[in-house]
Order: C-alpha cells, then sequence, then structure tokens
C-alpha cells in the first residue's frame, strides 16, 4: 500500500527494513542528509525492482546526495529532474542504469576541491553530519569503529570557536575564515573535550593522545603546530580519503 511505502522509505527503523541492513543504512544516511527529493523515485523503485536493485538504488543517491547537497550544495532542482527522469524510466522499464545519474555525480576533481574548502557551521545537524563523515574517515583509513550516533564523542575544533588572536599562530581573519572549516574539526571524547576548552595547541594534543579516535591520536604525530597552512593540508588530506570513499566507481571514470 502507498502510504506504507512512503512512510517506510522516510523512516529507516520501519519493520519493513528489518533484514536489509545495508537499505537502511542508506536510508538513515539520506535522513541525516535531509533530501527530500527522492520519494517518488524510491516509491517506483519500491514497486517495480527486485530488492537488489532498489539496495544498489539507495546507495547512488545517498553518495550522490553526499557529493551533491552535502558537500557541494548545488541546485536540487536539477537533481529532482535526474530523479523524476529515472522513476518513469524504472516504471516502464522495470530497470535503471547507472548512468541515468551520470550529471549530477559530482566529478571526483571537483568534489575534493569543494571539501578541501567546505565549512560545517555549528548546528545541531551539522554536528551529525561532522560526526558521520568523520567516522567514516576513521574506519577507512584507521579500520577503526566509531559509532556517530554515540553521544561519548562530540566534535572538538582544535583552533577553538572563540579564540581570540592571542590563540596560537591565527590573525582574526584567520580564524574566521578557518574555525569552520572541516579541517579544523575532529573527533573527541565528551569528557576530553570539556577538558581542551580554549587551550593551546600544544597543551590540546596531550589530549587528543588519549582518544580513541585515530585520526584525533595521530594529530600530533602529523602537526607539530597548528596554523591555517596546516589546517587547510589536513583538509586535503581528509578530502582525498573522502574521494575514495563516497565515489560510485562506474560514474567515476568518465
Amino acid at each position: 500500500d502507498t502510504a506504507d511505502l512512503y512512510l517506510a522509505i522516510q523512516n529507516p527503523e520501519d519493520e519493513f527494513w528489518r533484514d536489509k541492513p545495508e537499505i537502511r543504512k542508506s536510508l538513515k544516511e539520506l535522513k541525516l542528509f535531509q533530501i527530500r527529493q527522492i520519494n517518488s523515485l524510491f516509491l517506483s523503485a519500491l514497486r517495480n525492482l527486485e530488492v537488489e536493485n532498489f539496495r544498489k538504488l539507495a546507495k547512488i543517491c545517498s553518495v550522490i546526495s553526499f557529493r551533491y547537497n552535502i558537500i557541494g550544495g548545488l541546485n536540487p532542482n536539477a537533481q529532482e529532474d535526474v530523479y523524476n527522469t529515472v522513476a518513469l524510466k524504472i516504471s516502464s522499464n522495470k530497470r535503471f542504469e547507472v548512468a541515468d545519474f551520470q550529471t549530477i555525480y559530482v566529478s571526483d576533481l571537483n568534489f575534493e576541491n569543494d571539501f578541501s574548502t567546505k565549512e560545517f557551521k555549528n548546528t545541531t545537524r551539522n554536528h551529525k553530519i561532522v560526526k558521520y563523515i568523520l567516522s567514516k574517515i576513521e574506519v577507512y583509513q584507521h579500520k577503526n569503529e566509531i559509532d556517530p550516533e554515540s553521544d561519548l564523542f562530540t566534535i572538538e575544533h582544535i583552533l577553538p570557536e572563540n579564540a581570540d588572536d592571542t590563540w596560537g599562530n591565527f590573525t582574526f581573519e584567520e580564524i574566521n575564515r578557518s574555525v569552520y572549516r572541516m579541517g579544523n574539526l575532529t573527533l573527541l571524547e565528551r569528557k576530553l573535550n570539556r577538558e581542551a576548552g580554549q587551550k593551546g595547541y600544544v597543551e590540546k594534543i596531550v589530549l587528543f593522545a588519549q582518544s580513541n579516535s585515530e585520526l584525533t591520536k595521530t594529530l600530533p604525530d602529523n602537526f607539530n603546530t597548528w596554523n591555517e597552512d596546516k589546517l587547510a593540508a589536513r583538509q586535503r588530506e581528509l578530502a582525498k580519503h573522502a574521494k575514495a570513499i563516497w565515489k560510485i566507481q562506474e560514474l567515476s571514470n568518465n
């Protein structure tokens, strides 16, 4: 029944997905990203595709949304047009091609550039998104599983949010354009984060060394001081990992 399917699409915890963990995972991501353009596409897909193809579709849409909406901040109207076209195709042909999504798949080059300069202001939603991003990079780079939904970890701003120009090697201008950049953000246990507060970098890294996040623990190995250049270098590094994680192989070759 359409209403039930519609509710299931919007609720990853729905019984409908009980034995479909991978689909549930993609739906959770799409919910986190607050993507609403997919509803009619998914309805059409649930009615007309085998489960395996629906799984593939959900994964494609999650990766595309991450590149296009979350990091790229691009116009969702163009995206909606593509989704509607694919929805119609699925209704009439009972299938879709990965290539149908090529026009809204942000290229590796653009994605890496976008990610390298991306900022996340401090909102509840962004806090969840940044935890999600860092925990995915953590498991990709260090094989270390951190649950992004756990309250144990929070987002640490290495250069503190209300730093002034006596903090480390940052001018006021640099503070303003650096503090919310992805390169300045890392996972840190709540308790350690409280302790870190406004401390200087040299004092902070003593706390970072106690973290169970490898991304955070290894910060001092890679950076003995913290300034805008170091932050930008770390962000470019994270961008390279992100490009490999949020990837659709068939679309990346074009």
